[in-house]
C-alpha cells in the first residue's frame, strides 16, 4: 500500500547517535498530529541508523543516507532545502539530538494558520548533558527566551536580537512550502555560522511562539554556546566565525536606520571611493563593497547595495 502525501515533511540530520536519533524519532512518533513523513538524512553509519529505524517498525520514517559524508554543515544544510521529497506543504527540521513536545506539529500547524504566516519559530528548553550520547539535566532556561514577545514581527524587528544574540533555533522553525527566505544557507561551510546566516536571509514576517514546544541540547560547539576552550587548532575557525558574526551585526544595524557612517559599510569592510555619478550627489555611497575585507575574504553571504534605484 502506498502512502498519501504528508501534510508535514520532517527532516532529521543525523550523525552516528544512534541513542539520541531514537528518543528525538520517539518524540515524533508519539505527535498529536499524525500526518506526517521523516526523512532521515544520514551522513554516518547507516546500518545504526538504519537498525534504529527498523526497531521502530514505522512506515512514516525514510532512511536516507548520504552518498558521500558531507558534514554537519551541508547535512543540516540540506535539511532546509526548499521543495519536498514527498510531496508536502509544511516543514520542519528536528536534529538528532533534539526532541519535540507531543504537540510541536499541531500547535504551529495551529500557529500557521491563525496568523498566516509562512514562518513560525517557538522556543525550546535547554537540556545540560552529563555525559556524551546520555540524556540530561532539562533546565528552566530556554534557547530563546529573551528574543521577543509572543506575537507577529516583520523580518527587520525578528532580527534584532541578533545584535547580541542569535534569533533562531533549527529544530524550532516551522515553514511552509511557499516561503520567500533561503533557509538553506548551503553556501556556509561552518554549521555554527551557518544558523546566524539562516536567521539573517529571513525576508518575510515571523511569529515567534515563546512557549517552548522541544527540547534543545547543550554543550559542544553549537550556535548558542559556542567556548573556544583550550581547543587551538580550532583558534582560526573560530576567530573567521566571529568575524563573519561582527559583520552580520552591522548589517543588521545599518538595516534597522542604526548608522549612517560614511566612512565604512554596513559589513564592515573597506568602502570604495565616492563614485562619480551625478546623480548620486550628496548621497552617502552604499555601492558594492571591495571584496578584499580586513583579515580574509569578504563572507560572500552578506548583501551587495547599489547607489542607486
Amino acid at each position: 500500500m502506498t502512502l498519501s502525501a504528508p501534510l508535514v515533511e520532517v527532516r532529521v540530520p543525523t550523525f552516528n547517535r544512534s541513542g539520541l536519533l531514537r528518543r528525538a524519532l520517539e518524540s515524533l512518533l508519539t505527535q498529536t498530529c499524525s500526518d506526517w513523513r521523516a526523512i532521515v538524512l544520514d551522513d554516518g553509519n547507516g546500518e545504526r541508523t538504519r537498525a534504529v529505524l527498523d526497531d521502530l517498525r514505522d512506515r512514516r520514517l525514510v532512511h536516507r543516507p548520504n552518498e558521500t559524508r558531507l558534514g554537519a554543515a551541508r547535512n543540516i544544510g540540506q535539511a532546509f532545502s526548499t521543495g519536498s521529497h514527498v510531496g508536502s506543504t509544511h516543514f520542519a527540521v528536528l536534529e538528532d539530538d533534539n526532541f519535540w513536545h507531543r504537540d510541536f506539529l499541531a500547535r504551529n500547524l495551529a500557529i500557521m494558520n491563525a496568523q498566516d504566516v509562512r514562518i513560525v519559530q517557538s522556543n525550546q528548553w535547554i537540556e545540560e548533558p552529563d555525559s556524551r550520547g546520555a540524556p540530561g539535566r532539562i533546565s528552566a532556561a530556554t534557547t530563546l527566551g529573551d528574543c521577543h514577545a509572543e506575537g507577529r514581527w516583520r523580518a527587520e524587528q525578528f532580527k534584532v536580537p541578533m545584535l547580541w544574540r542569535l534569533a533562531i533555533s533549527n529544530s524550532a522553525l516551522f515553514w511552509r512550502i511557499d516561503c520567500r527566505s533561503d533557509l538553506r544557507a548551503g553556501d556556509v561551510s561552518d554549521a555554527v555560522l551557518q544558523e546566524w546566516v539562516r536567521a539573517f536571509r529571513i525576508r518575510e514576517d515571523v511569529y515567534f511562539h515563546r512557549e517552548p514546544l522541544g527540547v534543545w541540547r547543550g554543550g559542544g560547539t553549537d550556535s548558542h554556546a559556542s567556548a573556544l576552550g583550550p581547543h587551538w587548532r580550532r583558534f582560526n575557525g573560530f576567530l573567521r566565525r566571529e568575524k563573519a558574526i561582527q559583520a552580520i551585526r552591522r548589517a543588521v544595524y545599518r538595516s534597522i536606520g542604526g548608522t549612517k557612517a560614511r566612512n565604512c559599510c554596513p559589513t564592515g569592510f573597506r568602502r570604495p571611493s565616492r563614485p562619480a555619478n551625478k546623480a548620486c550627489a550628496g548621497r552617502s555611497w552604499d555601492g558594492p563593497p571591495i571584496r578584499a575585507w580586513r583579515g580574509g575574504v569578504a563572507p560572500s553571504f552578506l548583501p551587495r547595495r547599489r547607489c542607486c534605484a
